[in-house]
């Protein structure tokens, strides 16, 4: 049994900073969450680990809602999914996995993945035979032949292909459903502007994925395949850019729906909406379009945050220069640039996006019953959102994992 002792420690679902407590630890779950005072008795008992915290926030393990594993970060990941057989692909997102858990991301969503590769992945980390952080994925998404993200293998035109091809990513072991409903900004030949499936495709997957138990992720940045998503109820709505043609579309009446029915949105917007565009373009024909994209993106998501759309933290890891242990630098994002609150910024990593994606009642907080995956903070998020690159401790299921902090923007 372990005992962590908090000076100060974030829960994950309540805004207050809690000081002076104790959590107490048994085997992969938390047990007992009270005040240090109170668990005087149990601290002397013999056989008692007890980890003292020190002056470093504690807190639940971070969840990144939205990466690609199979990608490299690079400044051409396609390039390299392209030439890549599945097997050396699965080296790469086990590398790329371990990165993310060590900058303190106990839990991840893979939004699409070359093959089965990330199912193997899934396995071999919940058998403890590799180190790595919980893994939530689709497998292959969604896509017409051509289409967005063609090169994870899965390619499916018709309604009937669609339905096979969902029950076998069921049958395989898919956590759930990835559907690309618009086009995307880094497959040549593809656009974020057109539309790849029609509303009634939508509805069947919806209707199929939600009969097997299944979550519904939808790619969409024209306010068509948004609308078709929100009409079909979808769980998650990701990138959800409002584009028609080269112009802002933005429906409230649809946003008004997201929020009736409890839809999330994962922005996922990660380093390339921080760099200058010509450097963070997915291709060199699409500089001008992310020079829009970038301002008008951050317009749209701080309206629906503001309508009262639950809004979840997502890196877009793997893609253009966007790295696995570059959570943080999203979160930052999110309060400069959405005006959110630090607090409700936290949230959106934690306790929000496990709810999100279907694990809210495993992780994603500090409470009796959850599994121990809690990290340590040298600083208070609370107080300064780029404290989160200073992790010095990870938990994962109980266990203290061993970490390897690199060199994240000169934090050693």
């Amino acid at each position: 049994m372990k005992v962590i002792l908090a000076k100060k420690m974030i829960d994950g679902y309540s805004k207050e900073l809690k000081t002076d407590i104790g959590v107490v630890i048994e085997k992969e779950n938390i047990v007992i969450v009270e005040q240090r005072d109170k668990l005087q008795p149990l601290l002397s008992e013999p056989g008692i680990e007890i980890i003292d915290a020190g002056d470093c926030t504690v807190m639940p393990g971070l969840i990144d809602t939205h990466v690609h594993l199979s990608f490299s970060a690079s400044t051409n990941p396609l390039n390299e999914i392209l030439a890549e057989e599945e097997n050396e692909v699965l080296l790469r997102m086990a590398g790329n996995a371990q990165k993310a858990l060590s900058a303190g991301i106990t839990t991840l969503r893979d939004c699409g993945a070359k093959g089965y590769s990330i199912i193997k992945l899934r396995e071999a980390i919940n058998k403890n035979i590799i180190i790595g952080p919980r893994i939530v994925c689709s497998g292959m998404p969604l896509t017409i032949t051509g289409g967005h993200c063609h090169f994870f293998n899965l390619e499916v035109d018709s309604k009937d292909e669609v339905i096979k091809a969902l029950r076998k990513l069921v049958k395989n072991g898919v956590d759930f459903i990835k559907i690309m409903i618009s086009g995307g900004n880094m497959t040549p030949g593809s656009s974020s502007k057109i539309n790849q499936y029609s509303k009634n495709i939508v509805e069947t997957v919806t209707e199929q994925a939600h009969m097997f138990g299944k979550k519904v992720s939808a790619h969409v940045h024209s306010t068509v395949s948004i609308n078709d998503a929100v009409s079909s109820g979808v769980d998650v709505l990701d990138h959800c850019s409002w584009m028609k043609d080269d112009n802002v579309d933005y429906d409230q009446k649809t946003v008004e729906e997201i929020v009736a029915k409890g839809i999330y949105v994962c922005p996922a917007m990660g380093k390339s909406y921080i760099l200058p565009p010509k450097e963070a373009a997915p291709l060199p024909e699409k500089i001008q379009l992310w020079e829009t994209f970038q301002e008008n993106r951050f317009y749209t998501t701080k309206k629906m945050y503001n309508s009262g759309v639950k809004i979840i933290a997502g890196t877009d890891a793997g893609c253009k220069l966007t790295e696995f242990d570059e959570l943080w630098k999203t979160l930052l994002l999110m309060h400069e640039k959405l005006d959110m609150p630090k607090e409700e910024v936290v949230k959106s990593a934690t306790s929000l996006a496990a709810e999100a994606i279907g694990v809210g009642n495993v992780v994603g907080t500090i409470e009796k019953g959850k599994k121990a995956d809690i990290i340590f903070v040298d600083g208070c998020p609370y107080d300064d959102l780029s404290s989160l690159k200073r992790v010095v401790k990870v938990f994962k299921n109980g266990m203290n994992v061993p970490i390897n902090r690199g060199d994240r923007d000169g934090i050693k």
